[in-house]
C-alpha cells in the first residue's frame, strides 16, 4: 500500500501507547527482556528469572510502546529517565557510562532527562534487513546514501523517539540526552532531529557517543511531515489528559 505521508503510514499500522499501568509496564519489561537478553545478549537472562528486564532507573522513568494494529502485538518500547533531584549530575544512565561536556549540576533538575532502553523486537526489526541493533537499520543498494538511510530508518524507531520527545516536552524538559551510535544520530538528523555531541565516543556495545537535543532545536528543525507524525503520536498517548510532574521523593516521577 502506498501512503501520502509517514503519518498516514503510522496511523494505519501502529498506535502509540503510554505505559502508565503495572500491566503495561510489564509489557515494556517483557520486550526489553526479549531484545536485550535473548536476542542481543546485552544483559544476562539469569538476572531476570521472571523474564522481565528492568533496573533501578525505571522508578524514575516514563515508558511508552508501539502496538501493531493488525497483530495486536507490542512492537517496541522506549523510556524517558528523569534525574534524581538529590544528585542530578550522577543519576542518569549516561552519566555512569561516559564523561559529558555538560555540567548537569548547573541545569535545573526538571529541565532535562535521558531517552533510554529503546528496543524493537526481532520480528519487526527483521523486516528492515538488519537485526543486530535494538532499533534495526536498512540499506538499499541503488540509491544515494541519504536516500537509503531515510528509507531505511524504521518507522518504529523514529516513532518511539518522537513519543519520548512528546513526553519530555509535556513534562517541561528543555533538553534530553541519549547515548547512541553516530550512524543513528545521522539517521535522526535526516528527519530533523538536530542532536549535538556532548562528549567523546566510547566502546559500549559498539561505538557510541553522548548526544543532546534541545526543545528549541526540535521546534526549529522538524519538517512538516514529521510534525504531523508527532501530533498523531501525541494524540495516541493522550498526554493532554495526564498530570506529569516531578516530585521530590525517592520515586521522582508521578502521574
Amino acid at each position: 500500500m502506498q501512503y501520502d505521508t509517514i503519518g498516514e503510514q503510522f496511523r494505519e499500522q501502529f498506535q502509540a501507547v503510554f505505559a502508565n499501568t503495572a500491566e503495561l509496564k510489564q509489557e515494556v519489561y517483557r520486550i526489553r527482556y526479549e531484545v536485550y537478553c535473548q536476542e542481543l545478549g546485552y544483559e544476562s537472562p539469569d538476572k531476570f528469572p521472571d523474564r522481565l528486564e528492568s533496573d533501578s532507573y525505571d522508578e524514575r522513568s516514563l515508558h511508552c510502546m508501539l502496538k501493531h494494529r493488525i497483530s495486536g502485538q507490542y512492537a517496541g518500547c522506549v523510556r524517558l529517565v528523569f534525574p534524581d533531584p538529590y544528585q542530578s549530575d550522577r543519576s542518569l544512565p549516561i552519566s555512569k557510562i561516559c564523561s559529558l561536556d555538560l555540567d548537569l549540576k548547573e541545569l535545573p533538575t526538571h529541565s532535562f532527562g535521558e531517552v533510554s532502553r529503546l528496543a524493537v523486537i526481532d520480528r519487526f526489526r527483521r523486516r528492515t534487513g538488519e537485526s543486530q541493533t535494538p532499533a534495526g537499520l536498512l540499506l538499499f543498494p541503488n540509491q544515494t546514501q541519504e536516500e537509503r538511510e531515510k528509507r531505511g530508518f524504521p518507522i518504529i524507531a523514529l516513532s518511539l523517539y518522537l513519543a519520548a520527545t512528546c513526553i519530555g516536552m509535556e513534562s517541561g524538559m528543555d533538553r534530553v540526552l541519549v547515548l547512541m551510535e553516530p550512524r543513528l544520530a545521522r539517521h535522526l538528523r535526516y528527519f530533523g532531529f538536530l542532536f549535538t555531541q556532548i562528549g567523546d565516543f566510547i566502546e559500549f556495545r559498539g561505538k557510541r557517543g553522548p548526544y543532546q537535543i534541545t526543545k528549541e532545536s526540535i521546534g526549529a528543525g522538524l519538517p512538516a511531515h514529521i510534525v504531523e507524525l508527532m501530533e498523531i503520536i501525541r494524540s495516541d498517548l493522550k498526554l493532554s489528559d495526564l498530570n506529569i510532574k516531578l516530585d521530590l521523593t525517592p520515586k521522582a516521577v508521578v502521574i
